[in-house]
Parts: structure tokens; C-alpha cells; sequence
């Protein structure tokens, strides 16, 4: 469900300013330039499915409103890559607020940068990870390749899959 709701160009670009600051629905309709009626739709969506949640405010100007914010932290993984697919759902860390106390403006902002350029480095080296996986994983499929029997292959497939177990490496040879 979670990659039907972040698929949806409008309901991305209305997670983008919720996580900024709570809004409501009238307010998301002229910051997007979509129907007060699509915005009120998706927010119903994502509510009935936990990714946001609403709460009544009072206003100065009017009737009370409705304000949604976001109601989860996440990172959503996809790998597609040879004789790979993968996607992970990694929740936040420790859920342990990291206090931030600085000076000015400024110095928050170059924090934020410098958090920005180490995580840019980590997913630079996550792809060449996965670059050199690929090319570990195309001569693999190439040796399983030349083998007639299907059964056989499948076999191979499975050994290259499965995870080590405890002990290290997998211990029983599989072979048909």
C-alpha cells in the first residue's frame, strides 16, 4: 500500500509540505494548484492508511480547520538490478530525539548541508556496492547458464540466494 500512496505525484507533493508544516485542505489546494476535493480525497487515503493524521484548530479567521501531519518516519529502499530485487522498509532509528541547540540560522543550515553531503557519500558507495555485486552476479548467471537442466539451475539460483547461516557459509551442498 505504501508504494500505491508514494507513487501518486499529487499525494508526493502533498507529503512534501506536510512534512514541512502541518496544513489543511484549502490551504494544500492553492499551494498545489489541485481541486480542494482531490486534496481532501488523497488525505483521506493516506489517514485510512496511517501515513498521516489530522487534529481540529481553532481559527481566527473563521470555522475551526483541520490541520494534517505526518504521522511516520521512513525510508523505502528498491533494488532492481541483475539477479536482484529487493525492497526494504527501514523504520527510524532509535526513536531517541537527537537535541539540537545551535547559535544562529546559519550554522543549522550548514549542519543540515553537511548531514545532506555525508548521506550523498553513503548512497555513492552503496552504488558502487551494488555495481560491483552486479558484475559479481552477471559471471554467477553465466556459469548457471551453461548448465541444460532447469532443475539444476533453479538449485544454483537458491544457493546463490540464501542467506549464510549461522555457523558462515552454507554447509550442505544442493544438487539434483
Amino acid at each position: 500500500m505504501l508504494l500505491s500512496i508514494v507513487e501518486n505525484p499529487t499525494r508526493r507533493r502533498i507529503l512534501e509540505a506536510l512534512v514541512r508544516e502541518p496544513h489543511y485542505p484549502l490551504q494544500l489546494s492553492k499551494e498545489l494548484g489541485v481541486s480542494q476535493q482531490a486534496v481532501m480525497k488523497n488525505l483521506s487515503l493516506m489517514e485510512q492508511n496511517g501515513m498521516v493524521v489530522s487534529y481540529r484548530e481553532t481559527s481566527n479567521m473563521g470555522p475551526m480547520r483541520t490541520l494534517y501531519v505526518p504521522n511516520t518516519e521512513f525510508t523505502l529502499v528498491i533494488d532492481m538490478h541483475n539477479s536482484m530485487f529487493n525492497t526494504r522498509l527501514i523504520a527510524p532509528g532509535s526513536g531517541e530525539a537527537h537535541h539540537a541547540d545551535f547559535d544562529s540560522m546559519d550554522a543549522a543550515a550548514a549542519r543540515v548541508r553537511e548531514l545532506d553531503s555525508m548521506i550523498e557519500e553513503l548512497d555513492r558507495q552503496r552504488a558502487e556496492l551494488l555495481e560491483e555485486r552486479n558484475s559479481v552476479m552477471s559471471w554467477i548467471t553465466e556459469r548457471i547458464q551453461e548448465t541444460d537442466d532447469y532443475g539444476q539451475r533453479k538449485a544454483m539460483y537458491e544457493k546463490v540466494d540464501r542467506a549464510p547461516t549461522k555457523g558462515g557459509a552454507v554447509s550442505k551442498e544442493v544438487s539434483r
